[in-house]
């Protein structure tokens, strides 16, 4: 009688075959998965930087000038007169301030006051975190300078928001 069946070495083969089969198809789905999760923190970080700009796009467009001084930047933010806030109604001042943390990142943090305070600067009565970010600045460009501090009555031509390595630029859409 005839013996059938595998022989050790075709079992052997066999085996090898789907280990060397499945080491590829494994490897491709982790790079993929990798792939995907970088990219899915990628859109993350653009999205928060992409709020922060509509944010300040919307208020820059609300802008309220009936003030001896109505806007101001310094290296630690911008505050403003705007009437598109996000916790009171009607017209407040907008300030954004930026705080170094203790790891050398930057805390973007967004205050609101009421309108009736008249001042610009001081401690929010609102406020919340925007973002935590590598680096993030604010300067303005009025008749083609830039300008990292201006204080003033009038609003610059061109607000320039620099988050980590994207730079937005935010008009009140009447330059001149």
């Amino acid at each position: 009688m005839k013996n059938k069946g595998f022989t050790l070495l075709e079992l052997l083969l066999v085996v090898t075959l789907l280990l060397v089969v499945f080491s590829v198809v494994g490897s491709v789905f982790i790079s993929e998965m990798k792939g995907n999760l970088q990219l899915t923190a990628k859109m993350n970080r653009y999205i928060q930087y992409l709020s922060v700009k509509d944010q300040l796009t919307k208020q820059f467009f609300s802008k309220i000038e009936n003030r001896s001084i109505n806007f101001k930047l310094g290296n630690d933010g911008i505050s403003f007169y705007t009437l598109y806030p996000l916790f009171f109604t009607g017209a407040v001042r907008a300030e954004y301030r930026i705080e170094k943390t203790k790891d050398d990142k930057y805390r973007l943090i967004y205050e609101e006051f009421p309108y009736i305070d008249g001042n610009l600067g001081g401690a929010g009565l609102k406020k919340i975190t925007l973002g935590t970010f590598d680096d993030v600045g604010f300067s303005i460009i009025n008749n083609g300078k830039e300008y990292e501090n201006y204080s003033g009555k009038k609003f610059p031509q061109i607000l320039k928001l620099k988050i980590n390595e994207e730079t937005f630029y935010i008009t009140d859409g009447k330059i001149q």
